[in-house]
């Protein structure tokens, strides 16, 4: 998503008549599009802000001042420390009033930034197309229903006539996007079924999914239709039914693998891949095995694995961490080894 949505700032700044430079240090205008979803990647801006501040300014472009705007996740918190560190901070959704921020004239005439055309992909082979945005789902650790705000869908035939573009300028891949895509309003089977009628030699792929929001109709289209890819990544966070439940997500252990056996009896080539969170508070060492066990049995192709870190505003940031950093360290490397480091 975060990827999708630096092509759109892109295309807005060269809509404004600005160019890209080899070195961020060279720039004039510096767009942060950030992630406040792991303590690592807020403490890399804190670094970079520390660097650039170091060069001096040398108008390249035609702006004054050297500039430093963040923009994407950004929590509460996280907002009001770096509020006096740089020039403007604003929501994604805000990006059709960049030119504003630049104090630029040539203004926008587009108001939802999903509209804004990807200018950035036309030699690339996959394109990268938002279908929702924001989260209802409000996992305890997550804070993306704090930073993009509450589940929002964009409009059927909006979509339809971006992948219509897409595949009429040769992309071969058109991944959908969302921070819960199966979730899409008004229905995402439906939506699947209109995309591959379009005419041409492509494949769709889809992420994320929820385990709770995955149907038996969801896994029959994929298993049939040869225009959707069977790469499938269904995020199951933990092994142990108790961590799941303090996760606040709304599925058990024995309910994933029940997906997850109807997509191996169904789609041939499943290749399925995951998210897992080590350390949770309250993760016992019985916990982690749990985890390790259900790992063992599903044996996934390859996984995201995240050791926490609370973040502030979200309900598991109130409960204790009390696994060592030490500790969640070695559980990340059990996991890493055991999926994806093992032997070919």
């Amino acid at each position: 998503m975060n990827r999708s949505d630096s092509e759109r700032i892109a295309t807005v700044l060269e809509s404004q008549g600005l160019k890209s430079v080899p070195m961020d240090v060279e720039a004039d205008l510096i767009i942060v599009n950030s992630c406040s979803v792991r303590q690592s990647a807020v403490d890399r801006i804190w670094g970079k802000l520390k660097i650039w501040k170091k060069f001096p300014h040398q108008p390249i472009n035609k702006l004054t001042n050297k500039l430093v705007f963040i923009t994407g996740c950004v929590l509460p918190a996280d907002k009001k420390k770096f509020e006096s560190k740089v020039d403007a901070i604003f929501p994604i959704s805000d990006l059709p009033k960049l030119p504003q921020y630049l104090k630029r004239k040539r203004k926008l005439k587009i108001l939802d930034y999903f509209q804004i055309p990807v200018w950035t992909l036309q030699k690339k082979d996959e394109i990268f197309i938002p279908i929702m945005t924001g989260c209802d789902n409000f996992c305890s650790y997550c804070a993306v229903p704090l930073t993009r705000g509450r589940e929002y869908s964009r409009e059927t035939k909006d979509i339809i006539c971006e992948v219509e573009n897409a595949v009429k300028k040769g992309f071969k891949t058109i991944t959908l996007l969302g921070q819960n895509v199966n979730s899409f309003k008004p229905n995402f089977v439906k939506l699947l079924k209109v995309l591959v009628q379009i005419p041409s030699d492509f494949q769709i792929k889809f992420m994320s999914s929820n385990p709770q929001d995955f149907p038996d109709k969801l896994v029959e289209l994929v298993a049939r239709e040869p225009k959707i890819s069977k790469e499938i990544h269904l995020p199951v966070q933990s092994g142990d039914d108790e961590i799941l439940r303090k996760m606040n997500r709304k599925y058990t252990t024995t309910q994933y693998l029940k997906i997850v056996s109807t997509l191996r009896s169904q789609v041939s080539n499943l290749y399925l891949t995951s998210d897992l969170i080590v350390g949770f508070p309250g993760e016992t060492k019985k916990a982690f095995q749990n985890t390790v066990n259900l790992c063992k049995k599903i044996k996934f192709n390859k996984a995201y694995i995240a050791q926490y870190s609370p973040r502030p505003g979200t309900v598991a940031a109130q409960m204790k961490d009390s696994i060592p950093k030490d500790e969640k360290k070695r559980r990340w490397k059990i996991l890493d080894q055991l999926i994806n480091k093992k032997p070919k």
